[in-house]
């Protein structure tokens, strides 16, 4: 039988900066397993693909490339925090 080692978030990847000091709206949370974080941020870049070829096919005044730029944060924050969760599973710490 095989054991698994269950790596999850670390929690500490932030997305969607607002205000004058750029402070995150929203946070990836921690103890999400890495397998189905890495699936989310499948599904985020899948929908940021047909984003932008929809978006370089037709002109919609920026929407479609609004709508891809935070799916795209969105991704990143998922992959860095899977890439730290993997690091203090290691034994690297955050």
């Amino acid at each position: 039988m095989k054991t698994s080692l269950e790596i999850s978030t670390a929690g500490g990847a932030t997305f969607a900066n607002c205000n004058s000091q750029g402070s995150p709206l929203f946070r990836v949370n921690a103890g999400i397993s890495c397998e189905e974080a890495l699936e989310q941020a499948s599904l985020l870049m899948d929908c940021i693909n047909k984003l932008t070829l929809r978006g370089g096919m037709e002109n919609e005044n920026g929407t479609v490339v609004w709508a891809a730029h935070y799916l795209g944060e969105m991704a990143k924050a998922l992959i860095d925090d899977v890439a730290t969760g993997l690091q203090v599973a290691q034994g690297g710490g955050a």
